[in-house]
């Protein structure tokens, strides 16, 4: 590995590192939430009302993180039975364009997701009444890192031995 192959990679690591933790906060953060609201409800015939506003935006960030480490994994949504059936020479250019189609993909989940958290700093949460500009700020960043990430697997494939 050259020295800028090494740098991409553990940076991807870092970054995927920081996903991680953000996705394990969040679903930790939701789990508590839940149960807060179970025995509110259950026992106390109210609500925490601005459990919510908490819960959606876990709820957002801990799917777009899950997003882009699946895509560092390989582990999105695919059908492997083509790609297993086909030659290795003609798996791998399959590969390498579902990829392609993933990129540009996530580059427009990206574009528009940077329009949907510029619009959402107009709106606010319901009880908090804070931006949800800052909760959708994960859609493009998560873009960003999938493309990011694919380039990776990308870079790793082609230094693979055949």
């Amino acid at each position: 590995m050259s020295g800028f192959d090494t740098f991409f990679h553990r940076t991807c690591q870092v970054l995927a590192y920081v996903l991680s933790a953000l996705t394990v906060l969040s679903l930790a953060a939701m789990f508590v939430g839940i149960v807060v609201q179970v025995v509110a409800r259950t026992l106390f015939s109210t609500s925490v009302l601005w459990l919510d506003d908490l819960l959606m935006s876990c709820f957002t960030v801990s799917i777009f993180c899950g997003i882009a480490l699946a895509f560092r994994a390989r582990a999105h949504l695919a059908i492997s039975t083509i790609a297993d059936s086909l030659p290795v020479g003609a798996s791998r250019l399959l590969n390498r364009l579902i990829d392609i189609g993933c990129i540009f993909a996530m580059a427009g989940i990206g574009w528009f997701g940077i329009e949907f958290t510029q619009s959402g700093f107009g709106q606010f949460t319901p009880v908090l009444r804070l931006p949800l500009g800052w909760v959708y700020i994960i859609i493009p960043v998560s873009a960003a890192l999938s493309i990011l990430f694919i380039l990776e697997n990308q870079l790793t494939s082609t230094k693979a031995p055949t």
